[in-house]
């Protein structure tokens, strides 16, 4: 493990790097770090702007984690610092496929983006579906909901990526990802600190 401030770089990000490119990542992982890297940027200038402090960043087996604390964020600011991350890639996606013609690391962005909006406890869909549901009824019942609903999308997602592995002898790397959506996310009691994103 190694620290540097707020950073913390853990052995399993360098496992996780390592596991992706003998799984045939190794000419789009340095697209998709940079993809990710923007990702987390996003989070972070959203949170700044929100004024909401950053407590830690962590780099995991499962991609990156931001540690804020958000007890005093309405629920509309939450989502939209939530959002952050995937908007960035989203518009950088649109910006590299029609101005510079960069339609790898268009697609990476695109990808990336498009996967942390899915409805799962640990990508960013998952927070703001359990954001909107405390805002219109109450956190309890917005666990009830989320829980199963991402349980059902990870394991659809992964049951995908296992078929396109098994029967086309590709998606290896999304395999990885899906599997690792299905891992038990850590629940921290209330809205005081959320951990962004997994991935």
């Amino acid at each position: 493990m190694w620290n540097w401030g707020k950073l913390t770089v853990t052995w399993g990000f360098g496992a996780m790097l390592l596991v992706a490119y003998l799984a045939g990542a190794g000419s789009v992982l340095p697209l998709v770090m940079l993809s990710a890297v923007c990702h987390e940027l996003g989070h972070l200038g959203g949170l700044r702007l929100a004024g909401a402090a950053v407590e830690r960043v962590r780099l995991t087996a499962f991609g990156a984690e931001i540690r804020a604390d958000t007890r005093y964020l309405p629920y509309g600011r939450e989502i939209l610092c939530t959002l952050a991350g995937p908007a960035v890639n989203l518009a950088l996606a649109l910006l590299f496929s029609r101005v510079s013609g960069e339609y790898v690391l268009a697609g990476a962005n695109l990808l990336l983006g498009c996967f942390n909006l899915l409805p799962m406890p640990s990508l960013d869909g998952g927070r703001v579906l359990y954001l909107l549901a405390s805002w219109l009824a109450d956190p309890m019942l917005a666990d009830r909901v989320c829980r199963p609903v991402g349980l059902g999308c990870s394991v659809l997602l992964t049951a995908a990526a296992l078929a396109l592995t098994l029967w086309h002898g590709a998606g290896l790397f999304l395999l990885l990802g899906a599997a690792g959506t299905l891992l038990p996310q850590t629940v921290l009691a209330g809205r005081g600190q959320y951990t962004y994103d997994t991935v």
